[in-house]
């Protein structure tokens, strides 16, 4: 019954963190095809510039993300001989770097900030699923 219990937590976590994703490819396939999504994804690529990812808080978000897979990476170093929590780190370490791959060379693409955004909702899910298999 745990294991059933521990299954079924595991793969909601998995679509939730892979939905935002998911959802940030197909608005970037719709925006070649609809117009009206163009142009909101236009007009919401204005506003998050002005707003949450401005050129200094991007700054932020990179060193955020560089220093989460740096300590995921040790983690994965210290924990190696434990098979808990493996799959949790080795995860965190690719979605860290496919964030700082995102954040440094993913600007023209339409749909963006909602990539960003998928994937540090995916890595910020990740984070309290190695707390909780690595401290429990």
């Amino acid at each position: 019954m745990k294991n059933m219990k521990s299954l079924l937590i595991f793969i909601l976590t998995l679509i939730v963190q892979f939905s935002g994703i998911i959802l940030a490819m197909v608005l970037e396939d719709l925006s070649t095809k609809k117009m009206g999504v163009a142009r909101y994804l236009v007009f919401k690529k204005q506003e998050f510039e002005t707003t949450l990812f401005t050129p200094a808080l991007m700054n932020v978000y990179s060193l955020i993300v560089i220093l989460g897979a740096a300590i995921c990476i040790v983690l994965l170093i210290l924990h190696r001989k434990r098979r808990k929590g493996m799959f949790s780190l080795f995860f965190a370490v690719i979605a860290n770097l496919a964030g700082v791959l995102f954040i440094h060379i993913g600007p023209q693409l339409q749909a963006y900030y909602f990539l960003l955004i998928g994937i540090f909702i995916a890595v910020l899910i990740q984070y309290i699923r190695i707390l909780h298999s690595l401290y429990r």
